[in-house]
């Protein structure tokens, strides 16, 4: 990426009728195409085709396809940065969409409904803030209901005192916002089978809320200011040993390390609305065994991670992600961890060495 193409600002002004925005929906079989209905026929939705080439046509104009083949004419020496079989190919439609100079991104799942005014309520949550009702604490979880977790909140944190969060208002400029998901809720897999999960989110009023706190990060109805691009990566499915497939962490592990640079930035983190009808249940026997290693190795993730960012300026996204890169590499080829674990978080910052190349490289 060269100089001319870094885009950064210190004051963000509120996303308006005229903001250029993209929908970024990773498809890996066709889908039910009423479940898009909310998107305007002016906004481009771009497909991230898993298929490769599979996928029957759209029965609407504003839909770009991009199997694997138009991925690789896109990203030229940068194609091995997208990876492919997981949700993590997403990323191409987010790379995309910022090289396309769009101001805000929304990524959308496959099987999530959107309804009535979806869009207008993310842009509207993308807007500054001023006193606005925020909680804080170490973990925020983003599902109300008492007993239970959004997928990817620590096991660690569920207890009286760690998970204590205190509510406060905040004042700045908002990069992401999250919105939420009803019917299917989105739990870690083991929690589906150990109490049954209710179909309503439990969403904190009519209001959204800034997450002054870590936040379990769903990729499945998120948008966010393209400037943050660069440092939002969904981190790719790794094979432990050859064996166990590391996976359902990509948009909480990259989300991680988005909002640790945000924190840095000053900038918020919004969640609440809108709300998508989220359609599918994955096999829960499947969804557990691929979670499993996201549970024993997330601790140690975001400590390296931690220490990693304890070691950067604030600045552009782009740079931070960079800097943040070299010296997580650093942190993972050293740390006191099983051996395996440490192969494991070593592919990662490969990963997000390759990710960090395509927009800090000419």
């Amino acid at each position: 990426m060269t100089d001319e193409m870094t885009r950064d600002s210190t004051d963000a002004s509120p996303p308006s009728a005229t903001s250029r925005v993209a929908v970024a929906i990773p498809i890996p079989n066709d889908p039910d195409w009423a479940l898009f209905d909310a998107i305007p026929d002016d906004v481009p939705i771009l497909v991230v085709d898993d298929s490769d080439g599979r996928l029957g046509p759209a029965p609407r104009d504003n839909v770009r396809f991009y199997d694997y083949a138009a991925q690789e004419e896109v990203m030229g020496r940068h194609y091995p940065a997208i990876p492919h079989k997981s949700a993590a190919t997403r990323n191409f439609a987010h790379y995309l969409a910022y090289q396309e100079g769009f101001d805000v991104i929304v990524a959308l799942d496959y099987d999530c409904r959107t309804r009535p005014g979806w869009l207008d309520e993310h842009l509207a949550g993308l807007a500054p803030v001023q006193d606005a009702p925020a909680l804080r604490g170490q973990w925020i979880n983003s599902i109300e209901a008492p007993g239970f977790y959004a997928r990817g909140y620590p096991y660690e944190y569920r207890n009286p005192v760690d998970s204590v969060v205190e509510e406060t208002t905040a004042t700045g400029d908002v990069m992401v916002n999250m919105g939420v998901w009803d019917n299917v809720l989105d739990l870690n897999g083991i929690d589906k089978i150990q109490a049954e999960p209710p179909l309503e989110p439990g969403l904190r009023g009519p209001r959204n809320h800034i997450a002054l706190g870590h936040i379990p990060v769903c990729g499945m109805n998120t948008a966010f200011r393209a400037e943050v691009t660069p440092a939002y990566f969904f981190l790719p499915d790794v094979w432990v040993n050859g064996t166990w497939q590391l996976s359902r962490h990509d948009d909480i592990w990259g989300g991680y390390v988005l909002k640790k640079l945000m924190d840095l930035r000053g900038h918020l983190f919004s969640y609440g609305r809108p709300v998508v009808e989220h359609t599918r249940q994955s096999a829960l026997e499947r969804v557990m065994m691929m979670e499993h290693w996201m549970h024993l190795t997330s601790t140690a993730f975001y400590a390296l991670v931690d220490a990693a960012v304890d070691r950067i300026d604030a600045g552009p996204y782009e740079r931070m992600f960079a800097d943040l890169t070299e010296e997580y590499r650093k942190e993972a080829s050293r740390a006191s961890v099983p051996v395996h674990y440490r192969e494991v978080f070593v592919e990662l910052g490969e990963a997000m060495q390759r990710w960090s190349d395509c927009f800090n490289s000419s």
